[in-house]
C-alpha cells in the first residue's frame, strides 16, 4: 500500500504515456480540460492505473474523478479496502 505523495508520483509518471512531456502535470489539472485526455485516453489511464496499484475503481468513483489528486485520493482510499 502507498499514501497519498507516491500515488500522486506515479498517477503523474501514467499520465506521462498521454501528455506531452514539455507540459507540467500539476495536482489540480483536470485530466480533460486541462490534460487534454479524450474518453480513450481517461480509459486507458484507468486501466493503467488498476493494473499498478492492483485496485479496482467503481464505476460510481468515475464521476468524483476529474483531477490528478482526484486519482492518487481514489487509489489511496481504494487500497485501504
Amino acid at each position: 500500500m502507498v499514501g497519498y505523495e507516491e500515488s500522486l508520483k506515479i498517477t503523474c509518471e501514467l499520465l506521462r504515456r498521454h501528455v506531452p512531456e514539455t507540459r507540467t502535470i500539476r495536482p489540480t489539472d483536470d485530466i480533460q480540460n486541462d490534460l487534454g485526455l479524450d474518453s480513450l485516453g481517461v480509459m486507458e489511464l484507468v486501466a493503467d492505473v488498476e493494473t499498478r496499484f492492483g485496485v479496482s475503481i467503481p464505476a460510481d468513483m468515475f464521476g468524483k474523478i476529474s483531477t490528478v489528486s482526484d486519482v492518487a485520493k481514489a487509489v489511496t482510499q481504494l487500497q485501504r479496502v
